[in-house]
């Protein structure tokens, strides 16, 4: 996201204030999700500057968060958390945003927080300021911009602000001295004297104004083409000052999407959004399903080239050994022939000759003697190496036939493997590969972060006899029911639905229902713009009717905020504890 990008989610986000802050989390090194709630929204905020690919908009992704969070999200909460996000700001058009709120200190009392989003190249962070100076930070400050307990330095701003232009010579002006910065006995190229001429203009917009002013983006600058690029931009900056943006998601360079607010007309539109914020969360939701791809690519590659190692290395073994055990035949002859010639070699020799009966004509065979042991003896630990190798020459046979069994089912693994374009195809070779795995002892690990992959994993071979069912797999079927103004319940059907409500569903704002002593359904009410009695009353209603006390004339239902609910560790599916609650008596006749 460029600057350009950033100016236009925050005019929206700005529509929302003021937010309060329910929750804070961290699920990975400099990206917070902060749960927020008005009377018109309820929804997450993402500020993310995780693998250089800036984003800030609401967003319905889901991440596993870590079990301990980090200090910073801890700061962040103990100091934000309960309080309200007030106004949100921007340093011109650059990548830096300022997020105001309204938190509270150590000792309770109201105090005023600024959370700095540096997005700007080198030395991005995240950092919260209290008056002025920084009180934490999202990882250990580098450069000069962010410096513990000192104020926050923004990167130089010597560009053109195109909010702010007032004429077209005014553009040609910036133009002009960006030109001269940038000779240095040679003539730029007109993308690069674009860029280094306007704030917050990325590369892409920066393509599709010279597209626009007809001027090819290799060539040097010339005094005519300044005065194209400067009525192309003249339109830009007309579009910002209108908030007239066209928010949508084009396919960019190698099939990968980009998105922003106002047209490239290099790229082909693969879908428009009505609002900004609308085209973010789509962005999130198609960057998380890439990177999601990538990652399971990444995992199940490593885990065929770990198998196809561990197979190959014993395939091979077993063949030598297979190899020497074919010899197993000669230790039966030797043994024969030392015990049929009634030789009686002491200690000490290295070989006898013995004559061969067996063959016709008879011939002379000489036989190797191990010195420290007589002839006799020699026989014997012939007789026993030969059955050994015999049996061990059955058993790798079998091996043998195993593992080049497996080998080839590691191929059509990997064929599945080159094949697989999308999430499922990539699930269907991770099963194979992982079952060849478990069925080896070949010892992996899937990354939690593959949940994309749960749906697919291959199940666990059970014990011979056993009549346990698979467990179910995938996402479970919620009933739903709409209600007055915009509201919805969301109805669990039996435990597993039960605890898919309370720990994948549940949001921010929501209200719990369940029947008082009995066992029954969770219903779960996310309100439209308000929550009235009567939504209150129908969730009860809901609940009663979906438990074990529905024969009853009246029912009493416990009603909850939906943060209020724990699961304890290790409890059985649904099964919740709460405090705060609210009894409401249902009358079913």
């Amino acid at each position: 996201m460029d600057g350009i990008t950033l100016y236009a989610i925050r005019s929206e986000i700005a529509g929302y204030l003021p937010l309060k802050v329910q929750k804070i989390h961290e699920p990975a090194p400099k990206e917070l999700v902060i749960s927020v709630w008005n009377a018109s929204v309820r929804d997450r905020l993402v500020v993310s500057l995780e693998a250089n690919r800036p984003f800030i908009g609401f967003s319905d992704e889901r991440k596993e968060n870590p079990a301990v969070p980090p200090g910073f999200c801890l700061g962040l909460r103990k100091r934000l958390e309960g309080g309200k996000l007030t106004s949100i700001g921007q340093h011109g058009l650059d990548r830096v945003l300022y997020l105001e709120f309204l938190g509270h200190d150590d000792f309770g009392n109201s105090a005023p927080y600024v959370l700095i989003v540096d997005m700007a190249g080198r030395g991005q962070n995240i950092g919260l300021y209290k008056d002025g100076v920084l009180e934490v930070a999202a990882v250990p400050p580098t450069g000069d911009r962010f410096v513990r307990g000192s104020p926050y330095k923004p990167p130089p701003g010597d560009r053109l602000d195109l909010t702010r232009v007032e004429s077209e010579d005014d553009i040609i002006g910036a133009l002009e001295a960006a030109r001269s910065r940038l000779s240095g006995g040679r003539q730029p190229g007109s993308l690069e004297l674009l860029r280094s001429a306007v704030e917050g203009m990325g590369k892409d917009l920066a393509v599709s104004t010279l597209v626009a002013a007809g001027i090819d983006a290799a060539l040097p600058v010339t005094d005519e083409s300044l005065g194209d690029i400067a009525r192309a931009l003249v339109e830009v900056s007309a579009r910002l000052t209108a908030s007239a943006y066209y928010p949508a998601i084009y396919e960019g360079a190698r099939g990968l999407p980009v998105f922003h607010v106002l047209p490239l007309l290099q790229y082909r539109v693969q879908e428009e959004y009505r609002s900004v914020l609308d085209g973010c969360r789509a962005l999130r939701r198609l960057e998380s399903r890439i990177s999601a791809g990538a990652s399971a690519r990444a995992y199940v590659e490593s885990l065929y080239k770990k198998v196809e190692k561990k197979l190959e290395s014993r395939y091979q073994a077993q063949l030598r050994d297979s190899a020497q055990a074919q010899d197993y035949v000669k230790y039966k002859v030797w043994a024969r022939l030392l015990d049929s010639s009634g030789v009686r070699t002491p200690p000490g020799h290295t070989e006898v000759r013995c004559t061969d009966y067996y063959r016709d004509p008879p011939h002379d065979v000489t036989v190797p003697l191990d010195p420290r042991y007589s002839a006799r003896d020699n026989a014997r630990n012939y007789w026993n190496r030969y059955a050994k190798l015999s049996r061990a020459q059955e058993v790798l046979e079998k091996s043998l036939a195993k593992t080049k069994a497996e080998l080839e089912r590691l191929s059509e693994a990997a064929s599945a493997l080159r094949d697989g374009g999308d999430l499922e195809a990539l699930a269907r070779a991770a099963s194979m590969i992982e079952s060849l795995a478990r069925r080896n002892a070949i010892s992996f690990r899937r990354p939690p972060s593959l949940a994309s992959l749960a749906a697919y994993q291959a199940e666990k071979p059970r014990r011979e006899g056993s009549s346990a069912p698979p467990s179910p797999r995938g996402r479970p079927e919620i009933e739903t029911v709409e209600g007055r103004n915009g509201a919805v319940y969301l109805i669990g059907g039996n435990a597993r639905e039960n605890d898919y409500l309370i720990t994948k569903l549940r949001k921010p704002g929501d209200i719990w229902f369940h029947v008082k002593n009995a066992k029954g359904a969770h219903v779960l009410l996310r309100p439209g713009e308000t929550v009235t009695d009567e939504d209150i009353l129908t969730g009860a209603r809901l609940a009663a009717e979906r438990s074990e006390a529905r024969e009853a004339s009246k029912v009493e239902v416990d009603s909850v905020d939906a943060s209020r609910l724990r699961k304890p560790r290790g409890g059985p599916p649904g099964f919740v504890t709460y405090t705060g609650q609210r009894t409401v008596v249902v009358s079913l006749r």
